[in-house]
């Protein structure tokens, strides 16, 4: 009878082991903890069998994880990329800067737009519009789209006080009812709202936040989010990189707030997981 119990634990040790082995471990930026969720629950209406776990805590810790074996997928905004080991992007992140249908402004450069959110420009008389005063929105405070707004256009400075929205929706409906306002979230197709052309530097043409601008990165607010593995995969984690690329797994990406790959994105990517 203790032989059969101990061989059942033994049983049961290599097979905990081996499913250890076989987890998909994505950590990487707190913003990207949602998209990656929804990639687990997805996959696994599809494989019930996957084990996935998924974990917040910065680029910088999860790239050390990575090095002492204690994940197997980086996740990434942008930025600089990892020298050693495969990245390749799974998504594209992109913010649209939205006023009111009314307000003549239709484009504004990165440098203006950095003054309006710090509060250097507070009138629309100071960038060629009405003498109103600005009235500052953001949305989606579950995303990502805070702080890449203060990354790359504040360039980590702190914004001048804004009333903060909970969605893209909440955002355009604010905006839609305010003469004076000016917001900015993730693309939500509408017609209540306009989105305006942003320009690099007063030199160079205005770039509409389209979502083919987005994806092509030819808009100035937009970039990629990456996954980083140490080496090539294993079988599993493989199917699973594949599937994040495909047309399911981009679906996906769309439904929280991001735009998908193009096609030669995605073919790229899984040149680089081969």
């Amino acid at each position: 009878m203790k032989k059969t119990l101990v061989g059942v634990l033994i049983f049961s040790s290599f097979g905990f082991v081996a499913r250890a082995q076989n987890a998909i471990h994505i950590q990487g930026a707190d913003t990207l903890i949602l998209l990656s969720q929804r990639w687990a629950q997805m996959y696994k209406m599809k494989h019930p069998g996957a084990e996935i776990v998924i974990q917040g805590g910065g680029g910088t810790n999860a790239l050390k994880s990575l090095a002492a074996g204690r994940n197997n997928v980086v996740q990434l905004e942008g930025g600089s990329k990892p020298e050693s080991g495969i990245t390749f992007p799974v998504g594209v992140e992109g913010i649209a800067v939205y006023v009111n249908q009314k307000n003549p402004i239709n484009e504004l450069t990165l440098h203006q737009l950095e003054a309006i959110f710090l509060g250097t420009i507070t009138n629309w008389k100071q960038v060629g519009g009405p003498d109103k005063r600005i009235l500052l929105f953001a949305g989606e405070s579950s995303t990502g789209v805070l702080p890449y707004f203060q990354e790359v256009v504040l360039h980590d400075e702190e914004p001048y006080p804004f009333v903060g929205k909970a969605s893209a929706k909440d955002l355009i409906d604010t905006v839609a009812q305010e003469p004076d306002a000016i917001g900015y979230s993730s693309v939500y197709p509408n017609t209540s709202v306009k989105a305006i052309r942003v320009k690099v530097s007063d030199s160079q043409p205005g770039i509409d936040a389209t979502i083919e601008n987005i994806r092509t990165r030819k808009y100035p607010i937009s970039r990629y989010v990456y996954w980083h593995l140490g080496a090539k995969p294993t079988a599993e984690l493989k199917i699973f990189c594949e599937w994040v690329l495909s047309k399911d797994g981009q679906l996906v990406v769309e439904s929280v707030g991001f735009e998908p790959l193009t096609s030669e994105d995605r073919a790229n990517g899984l040149d680089n997981i081969d």
